[in-house]
């Protein structure tokens, strides 16, 4: 089927030039690809010719000249050279930009005496300029009524004008401020629950009749709903005379004046507006019973992993916000490089936890936590038991901080021996049982845009924990303090490609003459840290290598007592693709006290292919250890890397 005027006739090409041979101002790329008419591509179809749609793209071309402040644009019919054989269309445009208006005047009207100097801050533009972006200029109003209702302001509208004189070859920008009074909460209501009664939904959303209303502080009480567990979705509608305009790239009106906002004199008139906001609460309650399954598979030069894990969740379990979670994951590996005769086989983890929001006050939640953890390093096993009870406290909109206080009793299984000057050299624990009690806590700000393959966003955390040591002389006891800092920045350079930035520390401090057991201690290497090394096989080795044989004789691993992974990332990962690829660069270091290059730095190169598909997004990174230790690394000191993993990247 062919539209009205459509021929069969295939587009060639679509080029735009200049009618004088000079330089187009305006970027070229996007437009051609949002043509009627347009050659095919990797990405986009061709089209066929259609005098329609010509008529139509002259139309386009016109209004996105204008768009870049180019009022008096002349676009000529263009120049068709039809090739009969291969029936076939080359399309030439020719253009005459003529002059660039300039902008004469900005005018903020009506806005807050304490708030002007705040809006026009968002103003992007001078007097003078003719560097014009309509479009962009135009949604500087949605930043400026985003920022009053954030003050307070709930029916805060901002409208933009712009008046063209032709005869002057100028622009008058006028941004209208309707703020209208500063807002409170009226009558508060709660819809779509079933097993949550209304008062605690309402006691956890927090907002009462007289309260003051912003809408920054409505977008956090949702957040504040989803966190409390039970909800699959939440959203607080409410009476403010406010238009919600959709996210994107879509083109901005410029704010819809009602009938009487303008008078006789072609004035601008506030509209009539109550201090008082109602809210709706809606909501929508998650499963009460919900299980996930995962598996996944892992591989690096030395070790191939696969585990299969799963999350029942059963919410108001107890009664309302009374919630259960039980966790499991269950795990082989395989040594199939180097000493294949080291411990190998099943490890995993379970965890039990009782969650009950609200306990202690409107955003501190309560929990109870026993967790058992087996798992595998190379040449040895660490099997820990901890249980114990804990809070979260939301600080702000992706801000946790969280602490527990746990009992701990782990096991070094296979790990050693290892003579009295080793033990003292690398502060190794005496025994391979211990206990204790542990204080841990953490704060983490989360913005990342995806958890898995981020491309924009930080992710920022601070995480410790201490035992205090023996009360009273008890044995197995060992005390130590740990420091686990942590950064990730995601820079966007286009809607596909980013740079990717991540800073990992970490320190075991305090320790005594009982030694640092293997839990605190930090191993470094693998597809989720610095890429030059198997997983887990950044560390000091013990005892040291004195035959022929490369990296199994070095012994075991004992960890450090500090750590530092980085890597730098470009990212290209398109949206809705199945695939991306990235380049990256590594630099670590393990350390036995509390400097982490102190026997030398460590780094790899490489690239990366990843696999988008469905719930199975996979990595596979292939690197060159360019140092190890500050020793430049030749072919003979195996450098080449190759890591597979499905799931998050950092």
């Amino acid at each position: 089927m062919k539209v009205p005027g459509e021929t069969d006739i295939e587009v060639a090409s679509v080029t735009l030039e200049a009618a004088d041979g000079s330089d187009l101002t305006p970027s070229k790329a996007e437009l051609l690809d949002g043509l009627g008419m347009r050659a095919p591509s990797l990405v986009l179809p061709g089209r066929y010719y259609s005098e329609f749609r010509e008529a139509e793209d002259r139309r386009r071309i016109t209004a996105y000249w204008q768009n870049f402040g180019f009022f008096d644009v002349e676009v000529a019919e263009p120049e068709l050279e039809f090739d009969d054989a291969e029936k076939s269309v080359e399309i030439r445009w020719l253009i005459e930009e003529n002059t660039r208006y300039r902008v004469a005047a900005v005018h903020l009207e009506n806005a807050p005496q304490r708030y002007e100097d705040a809006l026009r801050a968002k103003i992007p533009f001078d007097e003078g300029t003719r560097d014009i972006d309509v479009e962009a200029f135009r949604k500087a109003r949605i930043d400026m009524h985003d920022h009053l209702r954030d003050e307070g302001f709930g029916h805060a509208t901002v409208y933009s004008r712009t008046f063209v004189d032709r005869q002057d070859e100028a622009l008058h920008w006028y941004y209208y401020v309707d703020a209208g009074p500063k807002t409170r909460v009226g009558d508060v209501a709660v819809e779509g629950n079933e097993r949550v009664p209304d008062e605690l939904i309402q006691a956890r959303v927090g907002l009462e009749r007289g309260d003051p209303y912003a809408y920054g502080d409505k977008e956090k009480r949702e957040f504040d709903l989803l966190d409390a567990g039970a909800f699959a979705s939440t959203f607080i509608a409410t009476t403010a005379d406010t238009t919600f305009i959709p996210p994107g790239d879509d083109p901005d009106t410029g704010g819809t004046l009602r009938p009487g906002q303008v008078d006789e004199d072609g004035n601008f008139v506030p509209r009539e507006l109550p201090e008082e906001v109602d809210l709706e609460i809606n909501v929508v309650e998650a499963p009460s019973r919900q299980i996930r399954v995962r598996g996944g598979v892992e591989a690096d030069p030395w070790r191939l992993d696969t585990a299969l894990s799963s999350r029942a969740t059963l919410r108001d379990v107890f009664g309302p916000l009374h919630h259960m979670v039980l966790e499991g994951r269950l795990g082989y590996g395989w040594h199939w490089r180097g000493d294949t005769g080291e411990p190998a086989g099943v490890f995993g983890d379970a965890l039990v936890r009782y969650i009950r929001p609200m306990l202690l006050s409107r955003l501190t939640d309560f929990r109870l936590t026993g967790r058992l953890r087996d798992e595998l390093y190379p040449g040895f096993h660490m099997r820990e038991v901890t249980a114990g009870p804990g809070i979260r406290s939301t600080v702000a909109s992706g801000v946790f901080v969280d602490t527990d206080v746990v009992f701990r009793w782990g096991q070094q299984a296979g790990f050693g021996p290892f003579d009295e000057a080793t033990r003292e050299e690398h502060d190794l624990a005496d025994d391979d049982i211990y206990v204790g009690g542990e204080l841990q806590a953490s704060l983490v700000w989360e913005s990342r845009d995806n958890p898995v393959e981020a491309l924009r966003g930080h992710l920022v955390a601070l995480r410790t924990s201490l035992s205090p040591g023996a009360p009273g002389g008890a044995e197995r006891w060992n005390r130590y303090l740990t420091l686990r800092p942590e950064a990730r920045y995601f820079h966007p350079l286009t809607e596909s490609t980013s740079i990717a930035l991540r800073g990992d520390l970490g320190w075991a401090l305090a320790g005594d003459d009982r030694g640092i057991p293997l839990g605190p201690r930090f191993f470094g290497g693998g597809s989720r840290g610095m890429r030059g090394f198997g997983r887990q096989r950044m560390s000091p080795y013990v005892p040291p290598c004195d035959t022929a044989g490369g990296l199994s004789c070095e012994g075991q691993p004992v960890g450090g007592l500090s750590i530092a992974e980085t890597s730098i990332e470009a990212r290209f990962l398109p949206e809705h693709e199945p695939y991306g690829a990235v380049g990256f660069f590594d630099m670590g270091g393990v350390g036995t006290g509390a400097n982490p290059f102190e026997r030398g730095m460590s780094a790899a190169a490489g690239l990366g292919l990843r696999l988008r598909l469905w719930y199975l997004p996979a990595s596979i990174d292939a690197g060159y250890r360019i140092f190890r230790e500050n020793e430049v690394q030749t072919p003979a000191d195996n450098p080449f890397q190759v890591f597979f993993r499905i799931g998050e990247a950092f």
